[in-house]
C-alpha cells in the first residue's frame, strides 16, 4: 500500500525545507489550553480513497466532500503560536529540550533565505527521545496555503527527475504549523494527533484503509497514513 512508509515519511531534504527559526511573537495560545486542540474523537469510518487533487469517498456530503474527508479537515489541530505547537506535540510524543531560539544548532544552517516563500513566521524543534529531531514551522493560518504552494512546487521539480519524489509523504500539518518527525516511533505515536500528511506527488493514489482529503492547494491531498513500512 503506497502511503507514508518508514522513516523517511515525514522526512524531507535540508535543503528543500530549510526554513529559519525566530522567537514566538507573542500572539499564541496559552499553552495551559492547548488541551483543547485534536481532541480524541473517534473518526467516522473510513469511506474511500481519493487521488491526488480529486475530493473522492462516499456519502459526499455539500461541497463534495465525505463525511470522513470532513472530519478530517475540521478536526485539524490549530496551535496559535509556535510555543504552543510544541506543547501541543509534547501530548502524544516525545518532545524534548523544545526551543525556538533561531541559534539552535538542531535548525537547518541555510534556513532563513526559505522563511518568505514557504511562509513560515516562526519555527520550533526538540529532541525525539532517540537520535533525531522533531522540527516545527509556524505559518499561521495565512501561511498555511505558501507552504503547500512551495511544497508542491519543490515536488514538481523533483519528479522532473525522480517520478516517486515524495510519494510517501511530506510535512505533517495542521492548520497553522507544519511538522518534519524522522523516526518511525514519534509517527506511530502522531497518528493519533489529528495532523494530516500532505503529499504532493501525482501518481500518489490512496488505497485500503488510508483516507485522503483535499489540501489547500490543487495537485495535493491530506492522508492519515503515518504508519512505517513493515
Amino acid at each position: 500500500m503506497r502511503g507514508v512508509r518508514a522513516s523517511a515519511a515525514l522526512a524531507v531534504m535540508g535543503a528543500v525545507v530549510a526554513l529559519a527559526g525566530c522567537e514566538d511573537d507573542g500572539d499564541g495560545a496559552n499553552p495551559a489550553e492547548i488541551g483543547a486542540i485534536g481532541g480524541a474523537v473517534d473518526p467516522p469510518a473510513a469511506e474511500g480513497g481519493a487521488r491526488n487533487g480529486g475530493a473522492g469517498g462516499e456519502g459526499e456530503r455539500s461541497g463534495g466532500l465525505s463525511t470522513r474527508q470532513r472530519f478530517m479537515l475540521d478536526n485539524l489541530p490549530e496551535s496559535g503560536s509556535v510555543m504552543a505547537a510544541g506543547e501541543f506535540l509534547q501530548r502524544f510524543t516525545v518532545c524534548e529540550q523544545y526551543s525556538i531560539d533561531p541559534s539552535d544548532t538542531r535548525y537547518y544552517p541555510m534556513d532563513e533565505q526559505f522563511d518568505e516563500s514557504w511562509g513560515v513566521r516562526f519555527r520550533g524543534t526538540c529532541d525525539d527521545g532517540g537520535h533525531g529531531y522533531i522540527r516545527v514551522f509556524w505559518t499561521g493560518t495565512d501561511g498555511m496555503r505558501a507552504l503547500q504552494n512551495a511544497y508542491r512546487a519543490d515536488i514538481a521539480e523533483r519528479v522532473k527527475t525522480s517520478p516517486d519524489a515524495g510519494i510517501e509523504g511530506g510535512f505533517g500539518v495542521g492548520k497553522d504549523f507544519a511538522v518534519i518527525a524522522p523516526d518511525p516511533d514519534t509517527l506511530a505515536d502522531l497518528s493519533a494527533s489529528n495532523l494530516l500528511v500532505l503529499n504532493c506527488n501525482p501518481d500518489f493514489e490512496a488505497s485500503g484503509d488510508v483516507s485522503a482529503a483535499p489540501a489547500q492547494v490543487d495537485g495535493c491531498v491530506l492522508t492519515d497514513d503515518f504508519r512505517s513500512a513493515e
